[in-house]
């Protein structure tokens, strides 16, 4: 049943339920040693919105469809980026992941024509070049019996991508050092609790001197981006960032501005896009069921050829199999809120200057809208049950006006590249390999390399 927010509940302004937690600290030992599994215990056993405490911050999961309605749509104006943010911008600066209010909406404005339904068709070239040189690489290694790993593939798959059709950049020359930088940033990026994060950026910790060799390598990275466009004119989000002004000054955007909207794309962008990915192959992998209808499909639309923007519209059960993915492992799997005034939620009082955290990690596998949310199962995405759900039980992307502005891109790729590895490819997990994700950073991404043995695919084989 969902939990609606009226005027009488509203006059009560209840206090949520919540787990007690201990002196002090709260709930943050829980939070620390499995933040995920905690936050499904906390949906469990105190509802649809329930009040967390975490050392001296009270935070406020909301999984109700209509509370994660009113926060990211109908009352969104009063939910900001806030306290949990902070480390963000430790990395990303002032880009649009982590800006609100009229600064946000400029910048938002500025580069939004390249990320338009339309428009992101323009990518497909790139997609289909980068993905055919992945996976003629795996025939390779294939023969030889080599397994690949996932995780390093998906990543710097993602990362050519994207450097090359927003940026009109070469990036795959800087991809061994990057893909260490981002491992690095991605654990800066979400607290942890620790004593390290407490103390001043001045002081000279390994935590700190390891944050300061990346932003100094993000920024020569920035510089080569500007000085290649400059040079070849390519790139058309790069066209759009350097013709960018301020709406008031009417001044082109600082450097600095500059540099922290390329560096938040990159991140935010290649990152999510390649763990959605990788889980979505290995979900293929172990649903054998999944993997015959796929086939069926690839081979009914495509023919053996190469799948076409155009032709993903026509892969229904495809798409499917990705929404599904998207369900169990969202790209971003939690967005915190900062409250600016009071506000009510499911019956709920919520005090102003709080914190809420949304999860579509938690929300979509609420039982009470998705029948045993732990099994993949692409049916649930058959337009009529599709219909039914309430429509923010499903958010993989977020909603409202701070939708996740790749999310056209995001779902193009997705569609493409799972098609055309398994035209090519069947996948299986190497033996032994152990699966987890690093469910205390910003994505689902495991916490180790995931090993998989490519081996290729003959005409009309089945499972």
């Amino acid at each position: 049943m969902t939990m609606t927010t009226t005027t009488a509940q509203a006059a009560h302004g209840r206090r949520a339920p919540g787990p007690r937690g201990v002196p002090l600290l709260g709930s943050l030992p829980q939070w620390k040693g499995a933040t995920a599994e905690f936050l499904l215990r906390t949906q469990r056993d105190h509802g649809e919105v329930s009040r967390i405490q975490l050392g001296p911050q009270t935070v406020h999961l909301v999984t109700a469809p209509d509370a994660v309605g009113r926060v990211l749509k109908e009352n969104s104006g009063n939910y900001v980026r806030g306290t949990l943010y902070e480390q963000f911008r430790t990395v990303m600066g002032n880009g649009l992941l982590t800006t609100d209010g009229d600064y946000w909406k400029a910048h938002r404005r500025a580069v939004q024509p390249v990320f338009l339904r339309k428009a992101v068709a323009a990518i497909e070239p790139n997609v289909v070049r980068a993905t055919n040189e992945m996976l003629d690489d795996w025939e390779v290694r294939a023969r030889r019996g080599e397994p690949v790993d996932l995780v390093t593939e998906t990543l710097r798959l993602t990362l050519v991508t994207l450097s090359n059709s927003l940026f009109g950049y070469d990036i795959r020359p800087a991809t061994p050092v990057l893909k260490d930088v981002v491992n690095n940033v991605i654990e800066v990026m979400f607290k942890h609790g620790t004593v390290g994060e407490m103390l001043p950026s001045w002081l000279p910790t390994r935590r700190n001197r390891l944050i300061a060799r990346d932003c100094r390598i993000f920024t020569r990275l920035v510089t080569d981006i500007r000085a290649n466009h400059a040079v070849t004119g390519e790139g058309r989000l790069m066209e759009l960032i350097e013709a960018a002004t301020d709406p008031v000054t009417g001044e082109r955007w600082s450097d600095d501005e500059v540099r922290d909207e390329i560096l938040t794309i990159y991140l935010a962008g290649h990152e999510t896009t390649a763990v959605s990915l990788l889980w979505t192959l290995l979900s293929i992998a172990n649903h054998p069921g999944v993997q015959e209808e796929l086939d069926a499909e690839l081979d009914g639309v495509l023919g053996g050829r190469t799948p076409t923007a155009q032709d993903v519209e026509e892969l229904t059960y495809t798409k499917q199999v990705v929404d599904e993915s998207l369900r169990m492992y969202p790209p971003i799997w939690i967005y915190p809120r900062d409250t600016v005034d009071a506000d009510e939620l499911g019956g709920f009082h919520i005090p102003a200057r709080s914190s809420v955290l949304l999860s579509p990690f938690v929300s979509h596998r609420n039982p009470h809208y998705w029948e045993n949310p732990e099994a993949f199962d692409p049916h649930r995405f058959d337009p009529q049950k599709a219909k039914e759900r309430p429509k923010m039980a499903y958010f993989p992307f977020g909603a409202g006006a701070r939708m996740c502005i790749g999310n056209f891109m995001a779902l193009l790729e997705l569609r493409m590249i799972v098609a055309m590895i398994n035209q090519r490819f069947r996948l299986s997990l190497v033996p032994g390999s152990f699966l987890r994700y690093g469910d205390t950073s910003i994505s689902l991404r495991p916490v180790s390399e995931v090993l998989v043995l490519p081996r290729p695919r003959t005409t009309g084989e089945r499972p």
